[in-house]
């Protein structure tokens, strides 16, 4: 069983014993019951455990405790730790460790077989390449498990693999790395799998799977990483730096610009029915004659992203910070994303870019009309393909380490998926109240990011939304 390997538990995998059983524990979805071990399995067990070492080299070491044992027992037990995707496998050059496969869900079921002579193989364009500490880090999408690479001759080798290679190939161009060396790590990258035997024309079986060639590689990578299934590492609210950074405000801290106080709707005022507003919501992409008024505007952010209840941190409870309540949700309570308005027209409101103070239901001033702001505008109109400027474009810019701070694999993505429930908020009050507005596909954050003055990393556009008055008639 891989000989040639160095065996030994995946990081994070734990011995515990119940009676005369011993569990493999790692995470809730990776578990063996050996049931009564002795002296040879608990061998095997401990030394896997620890240093690990060569399929031959353990036999022997857990044989010479309990002589009488079969080696077929032995060797089922390490087969059922691989298929539960329980062990790690190194590949070793004059004792020299050069690369690791390690497993991260038990959805990696085995080591690729060895690989063919005859076959050429080349990279998967889903592949990516990442620093890990001092190591580079090999991992696909595609499968259920990553490659760390020690040793930076192996790195040079993948990035050959961007072309079709043979294994002889490959271990021609190797420096000082050996042919079995350079076959070793042909198949750890095909058990990853980010490589694959290509055709004749250098095309993988990816390349003629019409699900694949319609996913995007930051896409499914994205979709991977944020999902739980693929990958095992900590996802959710792991709070991972609240003994080290403080937690963004709730509510952001008014800027030095002038404000405007926005009306308020009318305590007793109702609207059209519920249903009627959800049947009759549309994308509306051109303004009507008639210009979006101050009134208008303040009762949509009213209804949309007011602040209702502000709920302060827990001095005593780093873990309780400050939340919000608001009319859209938002998970966790955070609210992380803020409203830039950049007003072109406005009844009773001047053009300018200003900020959305959620708390105070008020403008903050930011600048006076920019090429960089004109920029946001013109953005817009080419997204949604408009022949006239939006009367106000609503630009959503996350404070990512409002999420960071406490989520982790997922913030993003559930930033994105805040971003949403905002759209559909903003287009049903907007539906409501006679407007009309229309979602933006994509938008340029580093020109928000020059407009505004924000940090790209810090705060940075996330979604866009274009307002209009009334429109005219259909």
């Amino acid at each position: 069983m891989h000989p040639a390997l160095h065996l030994h538990l995946c990081p994070g995998a734990r011995l515990l014993t119940e009676g005369e059983d011993w569990l493999i524990v790692r995470g809730a979805d990776s578990v063996l019951r050996h049931r009564g071990s002795g002296p040879a399995a608990r061998c095997l067990l401990q030394t896997l455990a620890g240093s690990g070492g060569r399929a031959d080299a353990l036999m022997t070491q857990a044989q010479a405790t309990e002589p009488e044992v079969m080696g077929a027992s032995l060797y089922y037990l390490l087969m059922a730790l691989e298929q539960r995707g329980l062990l790690a496998y190194g590949l070793d050059q004059d004792g020299r460790r050069l690369a690791t496969l390690e497993p991260m869900t038990p959805g990696f079921r085995a080591l690729a077989p060895e690989v063919d002579a005859a076959a050429s193989y080349r990279l998967s364009r889903f592949a990516a390449l990442s620093r890990d500490g001092e190591a580079t880090l090999v991992d696909c999408p595609l499968g259920h498990a990553r490659l760390r690479l020690h040793d930076g001759r192996l790195a040079a080798l993948v990035g050959l693999l961007a072309r079709p290679q043979t294994a002889a190939g490959l271990a021609d161009a190797a420096l000082d790395l050996d042919p079995d060396t350079v076959a070793g790590l042909l198949r750890l990258l095909l058990s990853l799998p980010a490589i694959f035997p290509c055709d004749d024309a250098g095309l993988l079986p990816e390349d003629h799977d019409p699900a694949l060639r319609q996913w995007e590689a930051h896409d499914l990578r994205f979709h991977a990483r944020s999902r739980m299934g693929r990958h095992d590492y900590p996802l959710g609210a792991t709070f991972r730096f609240v003994d080290d950074l403080p937690h963004a405000p709730a509510i952001k801290p008014a800027g030095a610009g002038a404000r405007i106080a926005l009306p308020q709707p009318d305590a007793g005022s109702t609207g059209p029915d519920f249903f009627a507003v959800v049947e009759a919501r549309r994308s509306l992409r051109q303004p009507g004659a008639q210009p979006l008024t101050l009134a208008q505007l303040g009762h949509l952010l009213w209804h949309v992203a007011r602040v209702q209840q502000h709920r302060p941190a827990d001095p005593e409870d780093p873990r309780h910070y400050a939340a919000t309540l608001r009319p859209v949700a938002g998970g966790g309570a955070m609210h992380e994303l803020e409203l830039y308005l950049t007003v072109t027209r406005c009844r009773g409101l001047e053009p300018a870019l200003y900020r959305y103070d959620p708390l105070t239901h008020a403008l903050e001033w930011i600048t006076a009309p920019s090429a960089e702001s004109a920029g946001l505008v013109r953005d817009t109109m080419r997204a949604a393909a408009m022949e006239t400027p939006p009367d106000v474009v609503i630009t959503l810019a996350a404070r990512v380490a409002r999420m960071s701070w406490k989520y982790e694999s997922m913030a993003y993505a559930a930033i994105l998926k805040h971003v949403g429930v905002l759209y559909q908020q903003c287009y049903l009050v907007a539906t409501a109240l006679g407007l009309s507005p229309c979602a933006i596909g994509a938008g340029h954050s580093d020109r928000f990011a020059a407009a505004v003055g924000t940090g790209y990393y810090e705060e940075t556009s996330v979604g866009e939304l274009a307002l209009s008055g009334p429109p005219d008639a259909l």
